[in-house]
């Protein structure tokens, strides 16, 4: 049987206080309590007491305003919830993240990428992550409004990330060329040309051509780009006619840069504040495209380590005109070269924060 932690510790007794006086029932309140799990060793019972307590929890902080309209005591209430929520999470996956992975990928046999991997987690054990329909209400939300459900996304892919085997096994599908690259690469070996939308991809001579285009926003990068781009990488790599690859900004609206070419401005910030920026996005892109321009297309049956003929590289150079500020620099991290006008100019304001990411401990030295 699986065990439960009574409310009579004074941390409990505090909780139940601080719950009850926000209107919440002290029954429902007290029965949330006792339901707090602890670990077995059995995955079964295990998920069967921890998806009781995640759906307990999402009931009881229903029962809570909308958080516009929370007084102090009411989002600490919320708080409360939530973090008890997020310590049951990582004790779960303390225990049984290999087993989650194992499920999820038929016993590594199957490559998931990580937005199907959070996706299909949600429905093989509810409240572990958010579903799609929670996460379509939490997208409408500007991002001072979320209630900050994807950290739960976060908490999950951080243990399967920690885990050895199931880490370097992720690392391994998100290196693997997308579907729709398979789908296009006849297209693109028979025409050299291929425009994808938000990326397109151009052979000239020996060298694959990779532009951004994102007109609108400087180049930036956000949700809707980014399938198009990694799907640009991957068929720059995998054409067998050019030996070297080029990625590059295109033309822009701006009334400031009316017809320049701009390499990029970084994240959408006006996506970022009306929160359309997901963060699977910076799984995506860390792990995706960027990870592609660094170790190259992984093969299937090899693993992508550092043994040369596992993956299919290219030299890539970077030309940047204008500037590249933010996540654009950052792609400038990855590159073999980086060919720069004489009146550009790269910054990355995350310094100020204390971190400079894009692979930037293994290149920027």
């Amino acid at each position: 049987m699986v065990q439960h932690s009574a409310p009579a510790s004074p941390e409990a007794c505090q909780e139940l206080a601080v719950l009850s006086s926000v209107g919440l029932p002290t029954e429902t309140v007290t029965s949330w309590l006792k339901a707090r799990p602890e670990v077995e060793s059995n995955f079964d019972r295990d998920s069967a007491a921890f998806a009781r307590f995640w759906r307990m929890s999402a009931e009881l902080r229903a029962k809570l305003p909308a958080k516009l309209t929370r007084n102090k005591a009411q989002a600490m209430a919320c708080g409360i919830i939530f973090q008890a929520e997020r310590q049951a999470r990582e004790r779960f996956l303390a225990s049984h993240v290999e087993t989650v992975y194992r499920k999820l990928t038929n016993n590594y046999r199957r490559f998931v990428r990580a937005e199907k991997l959070v996706g299909d987690a949600a429905a093989l054990l509810p409240g572990l992550v958010p579903d799609a329909e929670l996460l379509a209400q939490e997208s409408e939300r500007l991002l001072k409004d979320k209630e900050g459900l994807e950290v739960d996304q976060g908490i999950f892919l951080s243990h399967v990330l920690g885990h050895s085997s199931a880490s370097r096994h992720l690392c391994h599908a998100m290196l693997l060329p997308r579907p729709e690259t398979l789908e296009r690469l006849p297209y693109f070996r028979k025409h050299g040309a291929i425009d994808l939308g938000a990326a397109a991809v151009l052979r000239t001579g020996k060298a694959s051509i990779v532009e951004m285009r994102n007109p609108r926003f400087l180049n930036a990068l956000d949700d809707t780009t980014l399938d198009a781009l990694e799907t640009a990488v991957d068929l720059a790599i995998l054409d067998a006619e050019t030996s070297v690859a080029m990625l590059r900004g295109g033309l822009v609206e701006h009334p400031k840069y009316a017809g320049r070419r701009l390499f990029s401005a970084g994240i959408n910030l006006t996506h970022l504040y009306y929160g359309k920026i997901s963060y699977l996005f910076y799984i995506k892109h860390i792990l995706g495209f960027e990870n592609k321009i660094y170790r190259g297309i992984a093969q299937p049956d090899l693993p992508p380590d550092e043994t040369a003929g596992t993956t299919t590289e290219k030299p890539w150079i970077a030309a940047v005109d204008a500037f590249a500020i933010g996540g654009g620099c950052q792609h400038l991290l990855v590159m073999d070269y980086v060919l720069a006008a004489a009146d550009a100019y790269m910054t990355l304001p995350a310094r100020k924060e204390g971190i400079i990411p894009g692979a930037a401990n293994m290149r920027l030295p």
